[in-house]
């Protein structure tokens, strides 16, 4: 008690109005002190770049070590800017830079005025998307959730090689990122509190990769550290969510680096001292594959995976939890440019099912033929049945995953279970909401010029998501923003909520498109690569 009145005191001194100065806040924590800054409007305080724990030096691809105490008498958490190694896009068009360091295993901390010892508030964290290869939490500006009442916390995890290796070593065995991301919830869980957050009032949210990594924590048998969970555009069964482990990844990585053993070990304690964006580039250079995988299971270690993405069950864990989910109107809209001429010249039907499924020639040839029937008819592949190519990728890699997941998470008794489609495309932003489009208006830019439309959609989507982090109910009660009651999910009747200036209530997403892929898993299902050849 001596401790948490101590930092009472610490928490409301420090938030003292001046007309002269400001006071930025003061937090004490196990590590030591640390300082935020409060915001221009003195609505919130951040504390970003706070270390939940740190990479070890001697095998960065495995466990993390804990965060040490602060060296500094009060830590100054200003910088929410540090990436983990990474590749990203350079402004020079076409090509591409290395960034990022392994000291990054940080996360930041917003925090509402209002938050204190007595008013522990609902806490949102946000686990970033990016493929397991990019991103980090410092993309998120949070300021118009925050002032919605919660604190919103977002955290960096290992990317690539250092956090989703999956190797024939108990040093190694896989999960690394999604084991930062744990190690962060278990720090937030014991930290939050100090700065105002109620440590049994969380919510896991997450967008694409971050989204099938929600998941994965609901799945885990590690114990339940978040009461509600928040899924946008990403399952483990998405297409690229979910890995075959490479358990020569090492050998290959060192190899390719110029260092040739066919000891796993060795490999790792050469590429242990390699730069990272050496190692980084060479991920990229020899097409690495990286992701969530199935590890293989070593005494004394324990696993965060343990099955397939087809497998997945956790009723102890899903039943009774309030769960947010859905995707976008057309989530590969605009995709089809990234690849030109090029993507016209195969059959992208043929090469999607070839990719993810274990079939001969005859069936191949037989299942491309059917589905893209379904899709273009008898026309030829061309730029002229670009939008439905766009639709046959949206359905295949986000919508009927979500649809297969819904499912599930009905079967082991999530509730409840709310379902969306965010539709809103603006004057500028194409025909389309495309994938990622929600995240605009749910963490837009504080210095972005919106229209009154804009404005609309940021108020809306930041209070549904808001309210569901408080209440476990999107819409307790109808207002002049939120005009429709969001009714949850029952097997009968899967109604969902369009978000768009016209805000309504629909059933059953895409149902002929949804019902044809329901066929065809009915027939196929079993045959899916993931859930055949996953066995490390």
């Amino acid at each position: 008690m001596k401790f948490l009145w101590l930092l009472s005191i610490l928490f409301a001194a420090n938030y003292v109005n001046s007309a002269n100065f400001r006071v930025d806040p003061l937090v004490l924590i196990e590590q030591g002190l640390v300082r935020g800054q409060k915001s221009k409007d003195n609505v919130y305080s951040s504390f970003l770049g706070i270390p939940y724990a740190q990479v070890d030096p001697s095998n960065p691809f495995g466990p993390a070590l804990a965060a040490a105490p602060f060296e500094e008498e009060i830590f100054d958490a200003y910088d929410g800017s540090v990436k983990c190694p990474q590749i990203i896009a350079s402004s020079t068009r076409g090509s591409k830079r290395e960034v990022g360091q392994l000291d990054c295993l940080y996360l930041n901390i917003y925090v509402p005025i209002t938050a204190g010892m007595f008013n522990p508030l609902p806490v949102l964290v946000w686990i970033h998307g990016g493929q397991f290869t990019t991103g980090s939490g410092g993309e998120y500006d949070a300021h118009d959730l925050v002032k919605q009442g919660i604190i919103v916390v977002t955290i960096n995890y290992r990317l690539g090689p250092y956090g989703f290796m999956c190797l024939d070593t108990p040093l190694v065995p896989g999960n690394q990122g999604l084991k930062d991301q744990y190690t962060a919830l278990r720090w937030i869980r014991k930290n939050i509190r100090a700065f105002g957050g109620n440590p049994y009032n969380i919510t896991i949210g997450g967008q694409s990769a971050g989204a099938s990594s929600v998941l994965l924590h609901l799945y885990s048998d590690k114990e339940k550290l978040f009461n509600k969970a928040i899924v946008e555009s990403g399952t483990p069964q998405s297409e690229g969510m979910f890995v075959n482990g490479d358990v020569d990844a090492g050998l290959k990585l060192a190899a390719h680096l110029g260092f040739n053993t066919s000891d796993t070990q060795e490999a790792l304690t050469f590429l242990a001292g390699i730069s990272p964006h050496l190692l980084t580039a060479a991920a990229a250079d020899i097409n690495l594959k990286v992701g969530p995988c199935k590890e293989k299971s070593f005494s004394g270690v324990e696993n965060f995976v343990e099955t397939d993405p087809f497998s997945l069950s956790n009723e102890k864990k899903v039943r009774n939890t309030p769960i947010l989910i859905g995707h976008t109107s057309k989530e590969q809209y605009g995709f089809l440019k990234n690849y030109g001429e090029s993507y016209f010249k195969k059959d992208p039907f043929y090469e999607k099912l070839r990719n993810n499924f274990n079939l001969n020639e005859e069936q191949l040839t037989e299942a491309a033929d059917i589905v893209k029937h379904f899709y273009i008819g008898d026309r030829a592949i061309s730029a002229e049945v670009s939008s439905e190519l766009e639709s046959f990728e949206s359905d295949f890699m986000h919508n009927h995953p979500t649809q297969r997941t819904i499912t599930n998470l009905l079967n082991e008794k999530a509730h409840p279970l709310y379902e969306y489609e965010f539709s809103y495309v603006g004057d500028s932003r194409g025909e389309a909401a495309a994938h990622s489009a929600e995240i605009n208006f749910l963490f837009p830019a504080s210095n972005t010029n919106n229209d009154n439309n804009d404005q609309l959609i940021i108020d809306r989507i930041t209070t549904l998501w808001a309210n569901f982090v408080k209440y476990g109910n999107p819409t307790p009660m109808t207002t002049e923003l939120l005009p429709v009651t969001w009714e949850p999910v029952i097997a009968n009747t899967r109604p969902y909520l369009v978000i768009d200036t016209d805000m309504k209530l629909e059933h059953r997403i895409l149902n002929s498109r949804m019902a044809f892929w329901d066929l065809f898993y009915s027939f196929y299902g079993k045959l899916n690569k993931l859930a055949r050849e996953c066995e490390i």
